[in-house]
């Protein structure tokens, strides 16, 4: 089936065309014929069945795979250039990422909470974001759902679907050898073969390799941090059995990154900052220059260590005009943060170090059944059932060094270092023993309803089950809230943390005795939706729908967990209405699709930052009603095989309409209704194209890449804006808006044989950070600063077989 999938695009504009080169046959040194035929359809699976993207009344953008590798775009922090209503929000650690659609979304440090947009890989459901931010390969298409897809899609799609679609194994025995070097020392190799293995079964094996060295200078250190070193191996096997289809999958990735480390961007701007100790300790960071920061002082860099691994089989029975389908999953998901929390380069006198180790280890089963029928009659529908579990523990440790004597001399800024054969040191500790178990449950069903050939109904209901038990422990190596010889609390250590320290309602730990605080909540949900279609046209359709979202219940579990967090975070629930047009002319070469949509959040699960001990975290909490609106535009121009332009357009308004405060909140952190939602840019666009130049005689074509993407500016938390402070905090966390500019030249072989391609990203050196946030030294901000916030340059070869 996959082979119908030709140059995909996304309605959202993917400015590197999936056409050109793939699509040249001309021989060598022949002269090139023109060839005026209409291009391919773009056909996606959003509804779990192939048709064609222009006849699916949700809007939907599809990045190819071909798209992707033609400016080497290769995981989806990339892909957020080619999808306007896409936002990607980079944490320390691929744990605490996340992706906003239309403004929606969750970031959480809790072990026991989901995300608002579902990552699906093959029919897969990933448990969580991180898992889908690895590298992508073999990739024949992403498709990016917008809104509410919990009809056919369930767990926790409530602001909509990042669907990821792979290659299939060749019909005929084939590969590639891909090599790609950039600046900055950044390498990345791939290779694969696949081919038949007997008359009806057919494999396929890909392995990679990439290490990059990192953007970020640390003078401690003194090497280059920011970086990574990805390898991993993926296989396929597909074929029949009589009327039975199985597609089984394995794959392995293991990363070592040296990321993803913070930079101190900006320095405490409040009225309370301007102490003597906040300028003693501004003194020796680095220079805080904002967007453009490239050097920190950390003694023990940010690291993340990652392996996942897993594997599935889908089989398809046909029955008759019907397809039984059965996709059967489990993977395995570890990762380990190692974490300073202090931002200097050694422990002073009036600095501790503070240092985290936190391994979690995850791992996930899904089973899900659901009946297809033949499309051509009055109804046509699909039904099914899907069941999930899964299953997280971590155990986070945080260990502090204190300086309590030395016989160092103060430096002028009034900062006294302690050289350890000088000093005297003490090391509060804290391990927090903490997890998860969700388990999901639901029957679904949608169906379209021909009233006639141009106007038809679809209607969708799921129900769904959720539970979500947790628990949690913290043991210090000391008693109460204080540890001896030090005059206050040990930073960011909360006091012993139990089921009897909850029960009792304290946060001085009395009681403790190790027995683990537990939490259980569940949750059933009706949701669904209804749209009708009408075409004005046969290749011009208008649209309108209502979906109902949902996600599930919640617990804040996380290191610094008190007695006031044990409550669970109730479901997400959300009204969203949206209509469109969708328009193709001239058989197929231009397609002009927009959308307006409107949803309306209640019990919006969102970060919230809190302070413990000094050390700011975030929790999640239920904001209360939270609304986006907007409209969205999608341009493609196919005058010719050799010629495509992209471009797309999205506006969204996402704020806060009624602020529920959290538990022990105070008036004064109150969010105003109009609020700005964090991670929600109002506009963001981008303009694409794609030219192959051919001459005569040469075997050759020359291919011309460009993309331009804009997004405008965004705030980077959810935080009151009451007090002068408090609107100089919110100011100094505003993400400035930023343009960019990619583009490539290619040397493409008319056999498809090889491809050789020079490629600069970022070509005017438009510097941004991409996640502002509190909690740096003395107040400061810490920026995270990602790689194409520096102009540079690479060099890609392909060579296929």
């Amino acid at each position: 089936m996959k082979s119908k999938y030709c140059t995909l695009f996304s309605a959202s504009l993917v400015a590197i065309a999936a056409m050109p080169a793939a699509a040249q046959t001309a021989p060598a040194a022949v002269t090139p014929v023109v060839d005026d035929s209409a291009p391919a359809e773009i056909i996606v699976t959003a509804q779990k069945r192939a048709e064609p993207l222009q006849k699916v009344p949700v809007a939907i953008t599809v990045v190819s795979g071909d798209a992707m590798q033609r400016l080497s775009t290769s995981n989806i922090e990339d892909t957020q250039k080619l999808v306007p209503a896409l936002t990607f929000v980079k944490g320390d650690t691929s744990l605490n990422s996340a992706l906003f659609l239309r403004g929606l979304g969750t970031v959480s440090f809790s072990i026991a909470a989901e995300p608002s947009v579902t990552s699906v890989l093959d029919g897969v459901v990933l448990a969580r974001a991180g898992e889908s931010f690895g590298d992508l390969y073999d990739i024949d298409r992403v498709e990016v759902l917008r809104g509410p897809q919990g009809t056919l899609f369930g767990k926790n799609a409530s602001a909509g679907v990042i669907n990821i679609v792979t290659k299939e194994p060749g019909k005929t025995l084939g590969g590639y050898m891909d090599v790609e070097a950039f600046t900055g020392g950044e390498y990345k190799v791939k290779a694969s073969i696949s081919g038949p293995i007997s008359d009806n079964w057919r494999a396929g094996v890909t392995a990679f390799y990439s290490d990059y060295k990192g953007n970020i200078w640390d003078t401690t250190t003194r090497s280059k941090i920011n970086g990574y070193k990805h390898y991993g191996v993926r296989g396929q096997v597909i074929g029949d059995v009589g009327n039975l289809h199985i597609k089984a999958i394995a794959d392995y990735r293991k990363s070592d990154d040296d990321c993803c480390a913070f930079v101190i961007g900006g320095l405490n701007n409040t009225s309370t900052g301007a102490t003597a100790a906040n300028r003693a300790i501004e003194s020796i960071l680095a220079p805080a220059l904002y967007g453009a920061t490239r050097q920190s002082i950390q003694s023990l860099p940010n690291h993340t260590n990652e392996e996942t691994y897993g594997g599935s089989v889908q089989a398809d029975l046909a029955l008759g005009g019907h397809t039984l389908t059965s996709i059967t999953s489990f993977r395995q998901w570890n990762n380990e943060e190692i974490r300073d929390g202090d931002w200097v380069d050694q422990v002073y006198r009036q600095i501790p170090l503070i240092h985290d180790d936190g391994p979690e280890r995850s791992h996930t089963f899904t089973q899900e059944l659901r009946l297809t029928s033949p499309t051509g009659g009055f109804v046509d529908y699909v039904i099914g059932a899907f069941y999930y579990q899964a299953v997280a523990a971590r155990t986070y440790t945080r260990t502090d060094t204190y300086c309590t004597a030395t016989t160092a001399a103060t430096l002028p800024n009034g900062l006294t270092p302690c050289p350890p054969a000088q000093s005297t040191f003490v090391n509060p500790q804290g391990v927090g023993v903490f997890g998860s178990t969700f388990y999901n449950a639901a029957a679904y069903g949608q169906a379209t309803w021909h009233f006639a050939p141009t106007f038809r109904l679809v209607t969708g209901l799921r129900y769904t089950h959720d539970k979500v038990t947790a628990y949690d422990t913290r043991t210090d190596n000391f008693t109460g809230t204080k540890y001896p010889g030090l005059a206050s609390a040990p930073g960011g250590i909360g006091a012993d943390f139990d089921a009897n320290v909850a029960a009792s309602n304290n946060t001085s730990g009395a009681g403790f005795n190790g027995t683990p605080w537990r939490g259980s909540a569940s949750a059933d949900n009706v949701s669904g939706k209804a749209a009708l279609e009408y075409d004005l046209a046969p290749h011009n359709m208008v649209y309108a729908s209502y979906a109902r979202g949902y996600k599930g219940p919640a617990f804040n579990v996380f290191f610094n967990m008190q007695a006031f967090n044990t409550a669970p975070i109730s479901p997400e629930t959300s009204n969203a209405f949206e209509g469109g047009i969708k328009n193709s002319f001239a058989n197929g070469r231009v397609i002009f699709n927009v959308d307006g949509f409107y949803t309306k959040v209640y019990n919006y699960q969102a970060n919230y930052p809190t302070t413990v001990n000094g050390t700011v975290t975030t929790t999640i909490i239920n904001a209360g009603k939270v609304s986006t609106r907007g409209a969205e535009a999608e341009l493609l121009l196919r005058p010719t095989r050799n010629f495509t332009i992209n471009a797309g357009y999205s506006y969204t308004d996402a704020r806060v309409d009624q602020f529920l405060e959290p538990p022990a909140a105070q008036q004064i952190n109150y969010i105003n209704p109009g609020t700005p939602l964090a991670f929600a840019p109002k506009n963001k666009g981008n303009l694409g194209a794609t030219y192959t130049a051919e001459f005569a005689g040469l075997p050759f074509g020359i291919e011309f890449n460009g993309l331009a993407s804009y997004t405008s500016k965004q705030i980077s938390t959810l935080a009151a804006t009451n007090t002068a402070d408090q609107i100089a905090a919110y100011n100094a966390q505003i993400i400035a808006g930023y343009a960019q500019v990619d583009a490539s030249i290619a040397a493409v072989d008319l056999g498809k044989h090889y491809r050789v391609s020079l490629l600069v990203k970022n070509l005017f050196n438009n510097h941004y950070a991409s996640t502002i946030g509190t909690g740096g030294p003395g107040g400061s901000y810490i920026y995270q600063i990602p790689r194409d916030s520096d102009r540079y340059f690479g060099a890609t070869v392909r060579y296929n077989f």
